[in-house]
C-alpha cells in the first residue's frame, strides 16, 4: 500500500492545556505547524514501539505551501509585453 492510499483522518483528543501549550511553543521553534509538529512526534513514537514498521515513511506534506504545478503559469518578458 502506497502513502497516496492512506489519507489523513480529522480525529479530536482531550488533553492538558499545558502539553498543547508546549507543543505549539515547541513546533513554532521548529518553523512547522502544530498539527505536523505532533503527527511526527507520534509517527516517530509508532515506530519505536514497533507499532509501524522501522523503514516507513511518514505520509507527504500535503497541507498548504506551494504545490508543483499549482496556480497560474508565470508570464515570460516576451507575453508580458503582448497586451
Amino acid at each position: 500500500m502506497t502513502a497516496f492510499c492512506m489519507p489523513r483522518e480529522p480525529h479530536k483528543f482531550r488533553l492538558d492545556d499545558r502539553v498543547i501549550a508546549a507543543l505549539k511553543q515547541a513546533a513554532a521553534e521548529q518553523g512547522t505547524s502544530f498539527n505536523a509538529y505532533v503527527e511526527g512526534l507520534l509517527f516517530a513514537h509508532a515506530k519505536v514501539i514497533g507499532k509501524i514498521p522501522p523503514d516507513a515513511e511518514p505520509l507527504p506534506e500535503t497541507r498548504g505551501g506551494k504545490r508543483k504545478g499549482a496556480g497560474k503559469p508565470k508570464k515570460t518578458e516576451g507575453e508580458a509585453g503582448a497586451k
